[in-house]
Order: structure tokens, then sequence, then C-alpha cells
């Protein structure tokens, strides 16, 4: 295991908060800030390549990320709405929302990852030692322990 500043919010500078900003923007594992969250385009690391920190603490964890992915889909829709409404004044109402789908198509990978990664960011930053971890996640804990302790024996 990697060494790494266990997150306690009330002593926290803003070093400390743009460091962990900085991390989520890059896609790291909140708790070591080194292991990447997703190997492909789709495809989330599950636990933390580096420091084993499980991402999805429990079935159905990433139900809260469609919340996120709703937000920031709502976010760049209506920017490209009203930017094609100024630029295009004279398309209709049906075919304006249409229009606005194509550039906002290509950001679709990136609201689904930032998604996941601010959920999980916001999970483990307001619950950081893991003290309220429900018994699945325990569970994948203790699976991966004896996976490491079998790998190290030989």
């Amino acid at each position: 295991m990697s060494e790494y500043k266990q997150p306690q919010t009330a002593e926290w500078g803003w070093g400390d908060v743009a460091s962990y900003l900085w991390s989520a923007v890059r896609q790291r594992c909140p708790r070591c800030r080194k292991g990447k969250m997703f190997r492909g385009l789709w495809t989330m690391n599950d636990p933390c390549p580096h420091c084993g920190l499980i991402f999805q603490r429990e079935e159905g964890y990433f139900l809260g990320a469609m919340y996120v992915s709703y937000l920031l889909s709502s976010v760049l829709l209506t920017a490209f709405y009203f930017t094609l409404a100024v630029l295009l004044p004279d398309v209709g109402t049906v075919m304006l929302p249409l229009l606005a789908l194509v550039p906002y198509l290509p950001f679709v990978p990136l609201v689904f990852r930032y998604s996941r990664v601010f959920w999980v960011y916001l999970d483990r930053w307001m619950d950081p030692t893991g003290i309220c971890a429900g018994p699945y996640e325990k569970f994948r804990q203790r699976c991966l322990n004896e996976q490491r302790s079998r790998a190290a024996r030989g």
C-alpha cells in the first residue's frame, strides 16, 4: 500500500482543496490521487490499481452519479441550445433542440466519466475513513486482501 494523506475537511487548506480538485479533473483515485479510475473509455477500475480503494461501495452505488450526469448534461445542452438560438434565429422550435444534440454527443463519454468521478469524490469527501462502509464494500475488501495474501504466498 502507498502512503496517502487522509483528508480531514476541518484541517484542509486551499492547497489541499486545489490538489483534490486537480486529482478529480485528472480522474485519479480520491485516496492516493495516483491510480487511474478508468482503464478504458467506459470501463472503470475497481479497485484502484495503486492503493486498492474500492470505488463502488455497494450495489447500485453509481445510481447517485446519474443525478450528477443529469446536471452536467443539462448545463451543456442548455449552453448549446441558447448558442444555437442566437446563431440560427430562423430555425424552428422543434429543430433547435435536435440541433443542440449534435454538439453534445461527443461529450457523452466525458459526462459519463466525470459524473462517476465527482460522485466518488463527493462520497469519499463526506466519509473519508469509510466508517459508513456497507457490507458489500467490506466483503469486497476482505476478498481483495485474501487474493493479495494468496499471491504473496506464491
